[in-house]
């Protein structure tokens, strides 16, 4: 590239232009700085390396905040339109969602933002979907997952990529660069952004890992923290790769079998004698894999859950039968652990 900056640089180190030239590209904003880098970025890299792929925007607004989510909405569309990027405004009502499902504002703003924007995208054409999750959210995330107890794969962290459907695939191309290096880029295009007074509400437990006890960290213990949190972030992740590896091979002895999708209760089984003879990590990974391809909810399967499971697959297990959570009865029988569950409208197996 002709005109570089350390921002643009990254995004093609970890990102390979040849993977985006040619395909739509979709960029989730919310008028931040993390999305407008993301955004400015990406079409400073794709002036330079033409192709037959376009770059769009999606912003949701979920409207928590009044006239701030609408102004929000508002700058969007003008700073699209000045940049000549088509906008999506989607709209959200995630304080409706969170009180019917009974999950907390931020959780259930997460989940509706995610169904939106993957819709939005599948909708126009475009092969990736770019989050502007920063090396800052990395650290948050690793910190907030070992508080909350989380095994190798909560503190493996963020991942860079991930399919969302079969023709979509959320990136994350910002993953290396710091809110500082952002806050330095804008500056050099002379490109403002918002800013969200919610980021630092201490009611949110993200807020204060961010804004409490990482600086506490960094001052009283250890000034790279973030550092250290990092590299044992890539342990994790390698570690659990392996695992996976090793899971799959363990699943393809276990003769699995999926129901037609005319079936009622819907069913999966799988042998237990291959499960019983592999350490008890691997198995729990194979019965996640299994978990998977029933295209069933990891959300409310806990650590504790899947233990739970793993142990009902041993020979020693006191019980044969096991509820878990989403009507899945999980049992055994004739040496094969087979879980059931009701299809969910819409849902292909």
């Amino acid at each position: 590239m002709n005109s570089t900056s350390s921002v643009t640089q990254s995004i093609c180190k970890v990102w390979p232009t040849a993977d985006w030239a040619d395909v739509h590209v979709a960029v989730a904003i919310s008028g931040g700085c993390d999305s407008m880098a993301l955004l400015r970025a990406l079409l400073q890299i794709k002036a330079e390396i033409g192709g037959e792929g376009k770059i769009f925007a999606l912003h949701v607004n979920h409207q928590l905040r009044g006239a701030d989510s609408e102004q929000d909405a508002q700058w969007c569309q003008q700073q699209c339109d000045s940049l000549g990027v088509p906008l999506t405004i989607l709209r959200g009502t995630a304080a409706d969602r969170a009180e019917q499902d009974g999950d907390g504002i931020e959780a259930a703003a997460r989940t509706e933002r995610y169904e939106l924007i993957t819709t939005a995208t599948e909708q126009a054409g475009a092969r990736y979907l770019a989050i502007a999750h920063t090396q800052n959210d990395q650290v948050e995330t690793i910190m907030f997952r070992l508080l909350r107890g989380s095994g190798l794969r909560g503190i493996a962290g963020i991942p860079r990529s991930r399919p969302l459907t079969p023709s979509v695939t959320l990136v994350r191309p910002l993953l290396d660069c710091t809110r500082d290096d952002l806050e330095s880029y804008l500056a050099s295009l002379t490109q403002s952004y918002r800013s969200d007074e919610s980021n630092t509400e201490r009611r949110f437990a993200r807020n204060r890992v961010r804004h409490d006890l990482l600086p506490k960290l960094r001052e009283d213990f250890n000034q790279n923290v973030d550092g250290a949190l990092l590299r044992l972030a890539t342990q994790a992740d390698e570690v659990q790769c392996y695992l996976e590896v090793q899971a799959q091979v363990l699943l393809d002895r276990c003769d699995l079998q999926l129901s037609l999708p005319t079936a009622n209760p819907w069913e999966l089984s799988l042998d237990l004698v291959p499960l019983r003879s592999s350490p008890s990590v691997i198995a729990c990974e194979a019965l996640r894999l299994a978990w998977r391809l029933g295209e069933l909810p990891e959300q409310s399967m806990t650590y504790g859950k899947w233990q739970q499971l793993t142990q009902l697959a041993e020979p020693q297990s006191g019980s044969l039968i096991l509820n878990l959570p989403g009507a899945m009865r999980a049992s055994v029988s004739s040496g094969r652990l087979t879980l059931q569950w009701e299809p969910t409208p819409g849902r292909s197996c």
